[in-house]
Parts: C-alpha cells; structure tokens; sequence
C-alpha cells in the first residue's frame, strides 16, 4: 500500500514540478497585470543596478565625410542599487487537514492529501498575486511599500524626479478638459524621447472619475453623438476616450495588517487623483530574483515563475511543511513618463 511519503516521493511532487504547477496560470490580478504594463524581467542577483543619467539625450551634427568628427560628452550620472525584497509565505499540512473530513462537494468521499496540497497552494499563489498587484500600483505611485508600512522603494527620490500631482482645475468650469487632456499626452511623449507608446491609459480614484467625466465640457462634447459612449447616458466605468487617451476608474483596494494587528483597507489610487501612463513602452520592469535556495543562488528564475514551491517533511509523520517565496519588485525606469493628476 502506497503511503503519502511515496506520494512525495514521486517525481511529479518534487519541488520543481510543484513551482511549476503552481505558475501555470497566469498573473492577472489587477488593473495593472491585466493591461501587461510591467515585463517580468529575470535577473541573477538580489538586487539590480540602475544608471541614472543627469541630461537628455541629444542630436547628432553631420559632418562631412573624412573630416573630424564629433565628440560624445558624456552625461553625468549615478548608480542606484534597488534591493529586491523577499516575500516568504509557509504552510504546512497535518493529519487533521483531512482526518474524518469528507473532499469539497463530496458525500461519501474523503479529503486526500493530494486535494489539501492543491488547496493549500491555490490559496498561497492568490496571496503572492495580491501582494505582486500591491507592489504595481506602488511603483505607478511612486512610493512601494510592503504589508507593514515598510519603505521598499521610493522611485521619485531615487530617480531625482518631481512626483508633485498637476491639476487639471477640473472644478473650474471653463476648464477645456479635452486639451488639457492632450497637453498631458504631449508631456507624456515629450518624457518617452522617442521610445515607442502604444496609447495613453489615465488611471483614475473614484472622485476624479467623476468630476473628469461629468466635467460639463466633456458632457458638452458628446450631447450631439448618438452612436459613441456618452457621458450623458451610459456607464463609462471601464474606460471612456477623450483628448485622446482612455480614461477609467479604478475601485482595487488592498488590505493593510497595521501595527496593532487590524487590518485597514487602503485604495490603490487616491480618490482625488489620477495617474496617466503610457501603454507598450520598455520603461516598466518587474525585476524577478532567484529563490533563496542553495540551488538557486546567482541563477536567474524560469522566466515563467514568479512563485516558488518547496516542501519538508515533519518528524514522526506529522504531515508536511509547505514553503512558497516570491522575490519580485516592480520599477519604473523612467518615472517621469507618469504623469500624477489631481482634480
């Protein structure tokens, strides 16, 4: 008779097949994940090494042919180390996991150890998942922070960029809230230099939702179209063109363990603000370290896992540890091509 250490045993229980298993869908979780803003980047170390240049880039004067030449002027710059943080979450399965239990919408059929298993990682892997999207929208503020409050990262400071909002006035009501609209787009493009974008993407809290959509020069816009979305008539909480970007409203909140013990929920995004981003640029990184192994070290991950999986088992057959770990941290690389909005 088989025993649940044979189980183990099994080449598809090792650790590899399990961090496998436990990466096969995909990371969608979130506003952010589900637009594929940051590219999972799998790197060898820690930590990862940024140049941060002091100038822009500029044009090259032609010369003629066989004459001198031009000289490159270097730019000042400086280096930041950004320290890839650890995310270890352990559970472990023991006799009463599934002792006298009968298997999830089952009568007659007991749990198993191999159900409690596949239970117990869906459950760890949706943790990672919320904490991955916690830490998108901190870089998109600006300022990652971990469960406990923790500074993780504060892009602005290390980048040496003003993250100081822009107001749109949209409580003013000559304010022509489609070119303001367009002159945010146009800074946007000026702070790409070139680099390609696919379209802009306004991210907004509930209040400036609102305020941008019921702004009477939009609602004026559209009081003649029958045939687009209009802010007159329809619900345009998913997204809604004008000035040339797409602007919807983001309701993802995350739930914050505070020092005391009590959880407090925190919106993604400020009610009152807003963040305008531009879509299919290379400046978004998720930089993805290796676990923190013995096998592992200085070795870049499976560009396909961001969780990892390993299991021990307890003396005496008591049951089994299970150990899951995530070493990810989103950057902006160039913050400036995030425009902050308030109202």
């Amino acid at each position: 008779m088989s025993t649940v250490h044979d189980l183990m045993s099994a080449p598809e229980f090792a650790d590899a097949q399990l961090t496998e298993a436990i990466n096969i869908p995909p990371y969608q979780t979130g506003r952010l994940a589900q637009l594929g803003l940051f590219t999972d980047t799998p790197i060898a170390t820690t930590y990862v090494k940024v140049g941060v240049k002091d100038g822009d880039f500029t044009i090259i004067p032609s010369r003629e042919r066989g004459g001198p030449t031009n000289k490159n002027m270097s730019k000042r710059h400086a280096q930041a180390l950004i320290e890839i943080p650890h995310f270890p979450l352990e559970d472990a399965i023991t006799p009463s996991d599934f002792q006298n239990l009968l298997a999830y919408g089952q009568e007659r059929l007991f749990e198993t150890f191999g159900g409690v298993l596949n239970g117990k990682l869906i459950e760890m892997r949706g943790k990672h998942d919320q904490t991955h999207a916690h830490l998108d929208w901190g870089a998109l503020n600006g300022l990652i922070l971990d469960a406990d409050g923790f500074e993780l990262l504060d892009l602005y400071e290390t980048f040496g960029v003003d993250g100081t909002p822009q107001s749109l006035a949209l409580g003013t009501a000559g304010t022509d809230v489609a070119n303001v609209t367009r002159n945010v787009k146009a800074d946007i493009r000026r702070a790409l230099k070139g680099a390609p974008m696919t379209g802009v993407r306004i991210l907004a809290g509930e209040n400036f939702f609102a305020q941008y959509v019921g702004h009477a020069s939009v609602k004026d816009a559209y009081k003649y179209f029958s045939s687009q979305r209009n802010p007159n008539r329809d619900a345009l909480d998913d997204g809604f063109d004008h000035g040339g970007a797409v602007i919807e409203r983001v309701d993802e909140e995350f739930a914050v363990r505070l020092a005391n013990g009590t959880l407090e929920t925190r919106p993604a995004i400020n009610p009152n603000e807003a963040i305008a981003i531009p879509l299919g640029t290379p400046y978004f990184k998720r930089y993805v370290s290796p676990p923190d192994t013995i096998n592992d070290a200085n070795q870049a991950p499976d560009p396909a896992a961001k969780v990892f999986v390993s299991t021990d088992e307890r003396p005496h057959g008591k049951g089994y540890d299970v150990h899951t770990e995530s070493n990810v941290l989103p950057v902006a690389l160039r913050p400036q091509v995030m425009k902050r909005l308030t109202l």
